[in-house]
């Protein structure tokens, strides 16, 4: 807070606020490690076909960082609270750019997301 925010108080610093107006709230761009007074830094996240496989989908996702762990999770609707842990897939890393692959990329549609945790130092 005191690095981006200077001494509290300072309402650009409460968790909700997105000072810099890029649809990411500050207490979202410190789980995912990116820098909440820059409108250029965000956390992005593409579902993609992969070519020449019908029932698979890429999930690419970037930054990543090594202190954080991110799980894809998937839902055929956005109604309610219907997401559930992708168990089957295979990742592979570029740099700050993550790829998961889902095998099972079958139905009319699907939604993913990606949970982000700070993995915290003992």
């Amino acid at each position: 807070q005191v690095l981006y925010f200077n001494q509290p108080p300072n309402a650009n610093a409460a968790p909700l606020a997105d000072p810099d107006r890029d649809g990411q709230n500050n207490l979202f761009e410190f789980t995912a490690g990116i820098v909440p007074t820059d409108p250029q830094s965000r956390f992005l996240i593409n579902a993609a076909r992969v070519p020449g496989q019908a029932s698979q989908k890429n999930v690419v996702f970037s930054p990543r960082f090594n202190d954080r762990s991110y799980a894809v999770e998937f839902s055929t609707t956005l109604l309610g609270n219907s997401w559930s842990a992708l168990t089957t897939f295979t990742t592979s890393d570029a740099g700050p750019q993550r790829t998961v692959t889902d095998p099972n990329a079958t139905g009319v549609r699907k939604f993913y997301r990606v949970q982000i945790a700070k993995i915290l130092n003992p």
